[in-house]
């Protein structure tokens, strides 16, 4: 797995529900991409992370993912202020 974590900053109070609209919006655009969480951290910034299936597919996809970025950061009134990527370290998982 490869993961890309970001932070956002919003120009404007975040808005839950249209937000899981935009979310939505992007399903099955990428199949490099396994799963996407975002997050509210406060009213005014939201966390990210991008999940793909390999490194692979996260260099494969770039040019998707910057245009999505690019829309989403329209629709939402939003600028991305950090990011970090790399491989799967480690994994818990409690069922």
């Amino acid at each position: 797995m490869f993961y890309v974590s970001t932070t956002w900053k919003h120009e404007n109070e975040i808005n839950n529900e249209k937000m899981q609209n935009l979310l939505a919006s992007f399903k099955g655009t990428n199949p490099n991409v396994k799963e996407v969480h975002w997050w509210k951290i406060d009213n005014f910034t939201h966390g990210a992370l991008v999940i793909y299936n390999s490194e692979k597919g996260y260099v494969e996809s770039k040019e998707i993912h910057r245009k999505a970025r690019e829309e989403s950061s329209k629709e939402a009134s939003t600028t991305m202020i950090r990011e970090e990527v790399g491989n799967q370290l480690a994994f818990l998982e409690n069922n």
